[in-house]
């Protein structure tokens, strides 16, 4: 399943409100704007949607206007969800365009079971601070529900700008029963290892290889006890990722590590492992390329176009601040973000074909689309409409 539409709001009517017009998402999308225009906020309504769904989120957001639109094969899933105040106002799904669920503030609905006699519309009534995806799944009753389950349980979020692990290691007497969780961005030592365990030499190899294809070129990588870390008083060692690089023979732990050498290690791990595992659907990375030269940010794009135009099923989500990744992420993949103070506007080939198409006549680098200025005021104007 793919997340093909999405518009957002919050605090309408407030002097705090915030939304982004509908925008229309591709298997790789990359986020792109000035400062403060809203590309993380972006990211991170798309992951407190995907929370919520996933019973994930401890309670639901104080404000939050969703409309977004999933499209499975030919299947079409549109989802209407209002928030205030941490509880749910309406709650809507359309399955191909028939009404699947609609729900009241009180909450209580209707919901459309498949089991009961030749499928009929059935009453409920749940806690206000309940999201039906979450509360009714029922593979059988309602398998519609169970595929936005499986989204949302899906998406992955990793910071790119963040260290990634570089100073996480792993203490364990047995690294057969080592406890591993996939969401933890910062566990990815213990995830190399489980990596292996379920995939055997084949995962290994396929880091070695990407990262070789971002520039950074190694001949090992294992897990060992990192001599420069003492016991911890069990007496047990600290336990890291290591790489011996191919013009050398030493030992370069996690930590020594430069930090833009581990953030590109630390995501195509979890990539790699999370794709293989099939447990991903949207993957969201923010400030990609943060931190990294022009080869390597140019090498670790090429290596996520390619990873999403091989998987049909896998969509990625990326914002940057990157020059180098802007040149390197075609402008069919961009959402250029313009803020006018609560409200951001995203533009897409999608949505302004001709714009876009008449600055690539320009032989200008991607990058200045943006610095630039190129979708001028009379432009915007044109799109708004």
């Amino acid at each position: 399943m793919i997340l093909k539409k999405i518009e957002y709001s919050e605090y309408e009517g407030e002097s705090n409100a915030w939304k982004f017009r509908e925008v229309t998402l591709e298997k790789v999308n990359l986020l792109v704007g000035q400062n403060a225009t809203g590309k993380t906020r972006t990211i991170t309504v798309i992951s407190w949607l995907a929370n919520m769904l996933a019973g994930l989120q401890p309670q639901l957001l104080n404000s939050g206007n969703y409309t977004v639109e999933f499209s499975d094969n030919n299947d079409i899933y549109q989802y209407f969800l209002k928030i205030k105040q941490h509880k749910v106002l309406s709650e809507k799904l359309i399955f191909n365009g028939d009404i699947k669920v609609e729900r009241n503030a009180d909450g209580t609905g209707e919901l459309f079971a498949e089991a009961v006699g030749s499928g009929q519309m059935i009453q409920f009534k749940i806690s206000e601070n309940q999201l039906i995806v979450f509360s009714k799944r029922d593979a059988v009753q309602h398998p519609y529900l169970e595929k936005l389950f499986e989204w949302a349980n899906g998406v992955r979020l990793y910071a790119f700008g963040t260290p990634l692990g570089k100073d996480v290691g792993f203490f364990t007497n047995d690294i057969n029963q080592l406890p591993v969780n996939p969401r933890d961005t910062n566990g990815v030592a213990a995830l190399f290892v489980k990596g292996i365990q379920d995939f055997g030499k084949g995962f290994r190899d396929d880091i070695i290889e990407l990262m070789g294809k971002i520039g950074y070129n190694i001949e090992k990588i294992d897990v060992a006890p990192n001599p420069i870390v003492g016991l911890i008083p069990t007496g047990l060692p600290l336990q890291m990722i290591y790489i011996v690089e191919k013009s050398g023979t030493a030992m370069i732990f996690q930590m020594e590590m430069s930090q833009g050498m581990f953030r590109a290690l630390s995501l195509l791990i979890q990539i790699t492992y999370n794709i293989r595992k099939k447990s991903s659907t949207t993957i969201l990375v923010d400030d990609i390329g943060e931190g990294l030269d022009f080869e390597r940010s140019s090498g670790i794009i090429k290596v996520i176009v390619d990873t999403a135009e091989k998987d049909s099923e896998i969509q990625f989500v990326m914002s940057t601040n990157d020059r180098f990744v802007m040149n390197g992420v075609p402008l069919k993949y961009w959402q250029l973000i313009k803020r006018k103070g609560g409200e951001c506007v995203i533009y897409n080939y999608g949505n302004s074909k001709d714009i876009f198409d008449e600055f690539e006549f320009t032989g200008l680098s991607n990058f200045s689309f943006l610095s630039t200025d190129f979708i001028s005021q009379e432009s915007e104007s044109k799109v708004a409409k």
